[in-house]
Order: structure tokens, then sequence, then C-alpha cells
């Protein structure tokens, strides 16, 4: 019993030797950490530091550069002029229309120079490059340059719409000056080219009134003005067939066209219609009669035109207009 309790003694005391032999032979861990028990066990130290994201713009940058005419999507929207009419092989008007349709300012600005109805386009050209910046400078100049239109008869298709339009948005932007304006295109056609009805008129082309309808004796020479809308006549035809007719006066680039009517040779009346450089709409009718029929130099109450013209004696007047307003003129 002595014995067992002794050995008992003796490895009691031996345990904290063998305890601190151990722990000298373990590797210091570093920053005061235990070292890693396994690969089972989560991590600590430098490796469970959170690392750094990347940074995340919150809103994006505007694709090129935002003027002071930038429209926004909440802009106001307006209407530009509409399409023509415009042909590949259109003269002179229908080339300015063309520019300013398609926003080529300064090229229109350069083409009028020195022309006698400069005005209407530099106007155009004005509105066009302050809807283009959006520059109060700019807006202020095409203000000005409306103001300086002549009134447009409506008979001057293209630039009665050009006279309108640059109003019109001179008008918007007064009555909201800080407005960035989207542009959309005009809706419609400016001048549809369309031959719309027939008058007859005396040997100086002035409109004969006092019949509904144009007519003449069957023995011919009675003079009668094509109305509507035309830019460049190519063929007459006469009852669907091309003919050479007697042309009193027009025939150039948006001139209205005067024509003397021929013999009947048995036919009760002539249906006439045109070509132009695009497809054109609408024929009239001239009829053959001998009862108090207009002639070549007709009294003004012996005959009269089928649509009654309420414009003033003219020598050489431009072609009718097909726009269905009542205005007479465009007033900037």
């Amino acid at each position: 019993m002595k014995f067992q309790s002794r050995s008992q003694l003796i490895g009691l005391a031996l345990v904290p030797v063998l305890t601190l032999g151990l722990s000298a032979c373990l590797p210091p861990s570093s920053d005061g950490l235990s070292p890693s028990p396994g690969p089972g066990s989560s991590t600590t130290g430098t490796s469970a530091r959170p690392q750094p994201t990347a940074v995340v713009p919150t809103a994006g940058q505007p694709a090129g550069p935002a003027g002071p005419g930038a429209p926004q999507a909440e802009a106001p929207v307006v209407r530009w002029v509409p399409v023509g009419p415009i042909g590949p092989n259109d003269p002179t008007s229908g080339q300015r229309y063309l520019l300013l349709q398609q926003f080529q300012c300064d090229a229109l600005s350069q083409s009028v120079e020195g022309a006698d109805d400069a005005a209407v386009w530099e106007a155009g050209a004005a509105v066009c490059r302050a809807l283009q910046t959006g520059s109060q400078q700019d807006w202020q100049r095409a203000s000005i340059a409306v103001a300086a239109t002549p009134r447009i008869p409506q008979t001057q298709c293209l630039e009665f719409r050009v006279a309108a339009t640059a109003a019109s948005l001179v008008a918007q932007h007064r009555s909201n000056p800080s407005a960035a304006y989207r542009v959309e295109p005009g809706q419609g056609e400016a001048c549809p080219r369309q031959l719309l009805g027939l008058t007859v008129v005396d040997e100086d082309l002035r409109p004969v009134p006092g019949m509904p309808r144009a007519s003449g004796p069957r023995t011919g020479g009675t003079i009668v003005r094509l109305d509507g809308y035309y830019v460049r006549v190519g063929e007459v035809l006469f009852d669907g067939v091309p003919a050479v007719p007697d042309i009193v006066g027009g025939g150039g680039d948006y001139e209205t066209l005067f024509l003397r009517m021929p013999p009947a040779e048995g036919r009760e009346t002539i249906r006439i219609s045109i070509t132009d450089t695009v497809d054109i709409s609408g024929t009239v009718t001239f009829f053959y009669d001998d009862s108090g029929g207009a002639g070549s130099s007709p009294s003004p109450s012996e005959t009269g035109g089928s649509i009654p013209s309420s414009e003033p004696p003219t020598s050489s007047p431009a072609p009718t207009a097909t726009s269905s307003g009542t205005s007479a003129t465009a007033a900037p």
C-alpha cells in the first residue's frame, strides 16, 4: 500500500514537467493567434479581412456633348416642313426646299445669296439653325428674319409653306423661350401635285367669269388655264392621248400653263390631263358649246371658268395652291 501511494505521488509530480516540455516544442503563432486546427475550420487573421469592391457609377455618362440645344426626352415636339413635292429633276425652288427639309441650313443660305426671293428662304434657314443649336442668339436672328419676310401668296405653294412653318416655330419659341424642341417631320405633303380645275381666260390671261363650266365654240380658239399645282409639265394629254397643244403662256418651271383649245372635230368634250416629274393626279374637262360659248376673245358677259378666281387680275398668275385653307397669304 505504501508503495502504490508513493508511485501515484511521483506520477502527479511529473505531469507539469511533461506539459511544459511539450509546449516548448510547438511553433510560435503569429499575431498572438492560435495555429489553424485543421482545414475544415474557418480561417482567421489577414485572410479573413474583407477585400475592397469596384466602384460602380450611379449614373451613365451622356453619349456625346450636351449643348444648350440638346432636347430631353420630355421636350416639346415641333413639326418641320413636310415632304415637297421633291423630284430628282426639280428646279430651283424644289432644290431649296429639299435643303431646308434635310436641315442643310448653311447650304440653303448660300444657295439664295443675291436671289430676288431670298427673304423667305433665309427665314427658313435661320429657324433651321435655331432649332439645331437652341441658342437664344440664333432664335433672335430667326425672329428678325421671319419679321422681314414679305407676305407670300398661297399660290406660291413651297414658299408659302416655308413662311408659315418658320412663323409658327418662332411663335412657339416666344411662348416657351427655354425649351429645347424635339423636331419631327411634318405630316402629309406640302404641295401635292394635282390638276384641280380649268378656267377660261381672255387674251390678257385674265379669268373670265360668267359660266359654271369651262366651255367654248366648236371652232376652237378658247384660251384656258390649267389650275392646280405642278412643277414641270412633261406632256399634255387630250382624252388620254399625248397632244401637241398651242401653249399661249407659262409652261416653265413652277409656272401655270395656258392652252388654246383646238377645234371640236366632232367631239362634245375634251378631257385634259398632264404628266410631271413625278406622278400627278386629276383630270379636267373642256366642253364645246356654241350657244354663247367663249371664243378666242370672249367678253366678260359671255363665258366663264369652271373655278371662279378670287385673285386680282394679273398677267402671269402663279399655280393655284392645293391647300384648302382660307388664308390667301402667309404672314410672318
